[in-house]
């Protein structure tokens, strides 16, 4: 999830990448750019204003860190001797990682599926989902 969210290639086309925080524009990009930007070639810039990419965002730094509790929890779970105390971390441990699983289907769904919705504005006839993305799954 770390190499996810920090990552710019949660979606590309020629030229240009965009990630959940970033989206970066190379020196040999086609123009016009993408969902009318007019910004300087071969630079990165903030994330674009979407309501969509900022919600994808937040579901993933949840899960991030439910993902780090539930370890926390399960490693607790399995330090500990006491059998009624390990069978307690490993339930709440288990329901953690629920509420990590579901932010991230929900994240992983919202993203295309809105994304879809702004693709007559992308100016470009070839799109494809990175790796970040696929990591993310």
């Amino acid at each position: 999830m770390v190499m996810s969210l920090a990552s710019t290639d949660w979606l590309l086309s020629s030229g240009w990448r965009q990630g959940l925080f970033v989206h970066c524009i190379s020196i040999d990009a086609e123009l016009p750019l993408p969902f009318g930007l007019e910004q300087e070639l071969g630079n990165c810039y903030e994330g674009r204003d979407r309501f969509y990419i900022k919600a994808t965002a937040i579901l993933c730094v949840i899960t991030l860190i439910t993902d780090a509790i539930a370890t926390l929890l399960a490693g607790f779970g399995l330090r500990t001797l006491e059998a009624n105390l390990k069978y307690k971390f490993y339930r709440i441990s288990v329901l953690v990682m629920i509420i990590a699983l579901l932010s991230l289907l929900i994240a992983l769904i919202l993203y295309p599926v809105c994304f879809a919705s702004e693709l007559s504005q992308g100016n470009r006839t070839v799109w494809e989902f990175g790796w970040a993305y696929g990591v993310g799954k």
